[in-house]
């Protein structure tokens, strides 16, 4: 085997293991996560009947501030991070907490938390929690 040949097999193996290894990761990111069940002792109490026209713009702050990026709801958007439920486990103040990757989220978001607080601010930000609380 020449040194040429060598080199070309070698430059095909690599190719083949990079692909490989970037299928097999993206694999691994898009399997649906086990579902989470929270103590029953933490479940949150069930939020009182909100609005719908404030449900739907909190559905749009939602889309607007690209929230799906990185979670989904009901298999739409990102699914490393699903919403679904959402409501059932976290209170409104942990919502709120997670939204703007303050307290102990923001311990657990890492870098991710200063993106989340750009929200901070934001106008719709209840509407957003009210939209949050009532996914089940």
């Amino acid at each position: 085997m020449t040194r040429e040949s060598r080199a070309k097999w070698l430059a095909a193996a690599t190719a083949a293991l990079v692909i490989a290894l970037s299928a097999l990761f993206a694999a691994l990111r898009n399997l649906s996560p086990l579902p989470v069940r929270a103590p029953q002792s933490a479940a949150a109490p069930p939020p009182p009947a909100a609005d719908p026209a404030r449900i739907a713009a909190g559905r749009a702050a939602f889309e607007r501030m690209n929230c799906a990026m990185c979670h989904s709801i009901a298999g739409r958007g990102n699914p490393s991070h699903p919403l679904d439920g959402v409501g059932g486990r976290l209170d409104r103040a942990q919502l709120r907490a997670w939204a703007l990757g303050e307290g102990e989220a923001a311990a657990r978001l890492g870098g991710i938390a200063s993106i989340k607080q750009r929200n901070r601010g934001d106008p719709e930000l209840d509407a957003l929690l009210d939209y949050l609380q009532q996914l089940r």
